[in-house]
């Protein structure tokens, strides 16, 4: 219960500094943002802040969040917007000092953020670029690193599985449909 009032008063007070740090970002970046845009993206940094919050101990399981909203956002470009700027260009003190006191955080983030490009380059190839072109654009060496081993991970796990369906199929004796599969070439970000 505690916990749950503990994120609540977080959420709340990141709610105040949300629109002037995503705002600097997007003077930072040169894009202008309609307030729609402007609302979406303040809602997703609140989103990321609350994952950071919940997974403070948890790299991998921030990881994995981080993956998970970014690929499920009806907006994923918005999303990996609200990556960077937590990551980047925080002005929410208590980020700030959960970020400082486990720095495995922001690795883990590029990582997820990683993942989700690949993914999304499964469906959506142009989103994955630009949003691999924002991560470029950030100049953030360490995110940047973090964001490749993140895509590599993914690529590897995708081509093992699509390996793995090859092998079973011929193992039964079937060939599955007749279209050819080819395995993912890694992402360069």
């Amino acid at each position: 219960m505690f916990k749950n009032t503990l994120l609540a008063a977080a959420c709340v007070a990141a709610l105040s500094i949300a629109a002037p740090v995503s705002s600097a970002f997007a003077a930072e970046t040169g894009s202008t943002l309609s307030a729609s845009q402007q609302a979406a993206l303040d809602a997703q940094v609140l989103a990321v802040e609350a994952l950071v919050v919940t997974y403070q101990n948890d790299p991998d399981g921030l990881q994995a969040a981080i993956e998970a909203l970014v690929t499920d956002a009806s907006d994923p470009e918005v999303a990996a917007q609200a990556v960077l700027i937590v990551f980047d260009n925080s002005q929410n003190t208590e980020i700030l000092a959960i970020l400082a006191s486990n720095p495995g955080l922001k690795a883990a983030a590029g990582k997820g953020l990683g993942a989700a490009i690949v993914a999304l380059g499964i469906t959506n190839p142009d989103v994955a670029t630009r949003i691999s072109a924002l991560v470029s654009a950030s100049g953030d060496q360490a995110m940047i690193a973090a964001v490749q081993t993140g895509a590599d991970t993914k690529t590897a796990s995708i081509n093992q599985q699509r390996q793995q369906n090859r092998n079973n199929a011929s193992d039964n004796g079937t060939t599955g449909d007749s279209t050819p599969e080819n395995d993912l070439s890694p992402t360069t970000i």
